[in-house]
């Protein structure tokens, strides 16, 4: 096994869901950490929450760069061997002007990526998304996989235009400029797993609300499911595999699950811990209905009716990834919210 001790990775985003947990699997295996932060003042926060990871911080260390601006990602990046791109800015509700999100998804994207080619690094693997893959239409029942590509002058959300432009960018980037580093991109479904503090993804809010008896009512909405913990490893995976290099990889536990089923695992799983988890299920129609009223509910009834199909075979046939199924995934996201009350 090589000495992973004096390499260095620079990874953007520290503070979120899935950089806290990226930054623990890198230092339990051994690498030197730096991680960006758009103010130095979250160094104590995020510093506790991965040592409630059981990791050792010694080897972590902290910057401050921002998405929106060229100010310190060179110097970020000077010194450092591979870089984990994972910052990506979610916004809590649409914005009215879809550039609000989209131009730092994309222009944060080429800023690390011209710091990493001015620094020399060997691999740059960047957390883009199945919204990059799965938003645009295919014949029913055959799967979405790397090949696919959604089509951003579709009807789809600012957030899913901002994945598919910004990983866009990300590969014209390194064909276009030599030298720029051998580029990995990971394509995540929907995040669940463990918490570990308060800074966390929106699909953890959808098991806080369950366990809370919200919403009273299941849509059946389906969506991919994947544990935070197997998608840092995923991460590692691709930032040192040779096999890795100029591919995308779909991170997905296995075919989607619906609210319902969700909810049943809770229900099994968790005992009277989970006596809130509602049990009643609303029409599909009805959910169609209600967002020709109601534009905030358009994503959601988006989902809603048949599953899509999912082929994220390629990690583990070609680097070996074995991730946890959707099901532990759910109940550990409940298990530790459950935890921190």
């Amino acid at each position: 096994m090589s000495d992973t001790s004096t390499t260095r990775v620079l990874l953007t985003g520290g503070s979120g869901f899935l950089g806290t947990r990226t930054i623990a699997a890198l230092l339990d295996a051994g690498y030197q950490v730096l991680t960006t932060v758009r103010s130095l003042d979250r160094e104590p926060a995020v510093r506790a929450v991965v040592q409630d990871a059981h990791s050792d911080t010694s080897g972590l260390t902290f910057t401050a760069a921002d998405l929106t601006a060229d100010q310190g990602w060179e110097q970020a990046a000077a010194g450092c061997d591979y870089v984990l791109h994972v910052a990506s800015p979610f916004p809590p509700s649409q914005p009215k002007n879809e550039n609000e999100v989209i131009v730092p998804a994309v222009e944060g994207t080429l800023r690390v990526l011209r710091a990493a080619t001015a620094a020399g690094v060997r691999r740059v693997v960047v957390t883009s998304s199945f919204a990059a893959i799965g938003y645009s239409p295919k014949p029913s029942g055959v799967p979405y996989d790397e090949s696919d590509w959604t089509d951003p002058s579709g009807q789809t959300s600012p957030y899913v235009k901002s994945k598919t432009l910004a990983e866009r960018a990300a590969w014209d980037f390194v064909a276009e400029h030599v030298g720029a580093p051998e580029l990995s991109v990971i394509n995540p479904v929907g995040i669940f797993g463990p918490v570990l503090g308060s800074d966390y993804c929106s699909s953890i809010q959808i098991i806080a609300g369950l366990l809370h008896g919200k919403p009273p009512v299941l849509p059946r909405a389906s969506f991919g499911v994947v544990d935070v913990r197997d998608v840092a490893d995923l991460h590692i995976r691709a930032m040192i595999d040779p096999a890795a290099a100029g591919e995308r990889f779909l991170a997905t536990a296995g075919p989607p699950l619906s609210l319902p089923e969700i909810a049943a695992i809770l229900r099994s799983r968790l005992g009277d811990n989970a006596r809130r988890v509602p049990t009643r299920q609303v029409p599909d129609w009805l959910i169609k209905a209600a967002a020709r009223a109601v534009p905030a509910l358009a994503e959601l009834a988006e989902l809603v009716g048949a599953p899509k199909h999912l082929n994220g075979d390629k990690a583990l046939k070609l680097l070996g990834w074995q991730p946890r199924s959707g099901a532990e995934a759910v109940t550990a996201t409940a298990e530790s919210l459950l935890r921190l009350r």
